[in-house]
């Protein structure tokens, strides 16, 4: 199979397909893979989840250089922690996360990567992006390439994802709308409208 027969761009970047990412989940997770969603934190259930990427860009862009608005502060691998926290000042949340922070929120990249797959099909304004010159600000995406590995890695996106990387927000190599390049990863790509 060719780089452009499995979806990977000349450069290397690839989304991931749909059963690709059921396998890694389902590997990670287990039987949970299925029950990780995301939630409103009033724990009502619309048919849309409400967020803002407004709220969430204004915590992004407050604690990107460092830190966080927890009592845990940074951890050393704090891409989710701090995704978390901007999903929760826009009004979301992970249903079930297996480990949290001192706030209650998530910390672990697969538990998120199963939450929004598992959202597109709860609600509306959930979906996955399948082309990369889809992508823009805004987008949340996960490295997932590195899944099981020291390298686990979640971030929002500061505008769209090209064949060689993109800005994004981020945390553990903290990024405030940096470039980084993703050339020969596998990516997913989610955004709440």
């Amino acid at each position: 199979m060719s780089k452009e027969d499995d979806g990977r761009s000349a450069a290397g970047v690839r989304i991931l397909s749909e059963d690709d990412l059921d396998e890694i989940l389902t590997k990670e997770l287990g039987p949970r893979a299925a029950d990780i969603i995301l939630i409103p934190i009033d724990g009502s259930s619309p048919a849309k989840l409400p967020f803002s990427w407004s709220d969430a860009k204004s915590y992004y862009t407050q604690f990107c250089r460092s830190g966080n608005d927890c009592d845990d502060g940074q951890f050393d691998s704090d891409c989710t922690h701090f995704m978390c926290h901007g999903l929760y000042k826009s009004s979301v949340t992970v249903n079930i996360p297996a480990a949290t922070c001192a706030s209650g929120l998530c910390v672990r990249v697969a538990e998120l990567a199963a939450a929004f797959k598992n959202s597109v099909k709860k609600y509306s304004n959930v979906r996955r992006i399948s082309a990369l010159a889809d992508t823009r600000e805004g987008d949340y995406c996960f490295v997932v390439s590195w899944f099981g590995l020291s390298k686990d890695h979640a971030m929002a996106l500061a505008g769209s994802i090209t064949a060689d990387g993109g800005n994004i927000y981020g945390h553990t190599a903290n990024r405030c709308g940096e470039y980084v390049k993703l050339t020969g990863q596998d990516i997913v790509v989610y955004r709440i409208e």
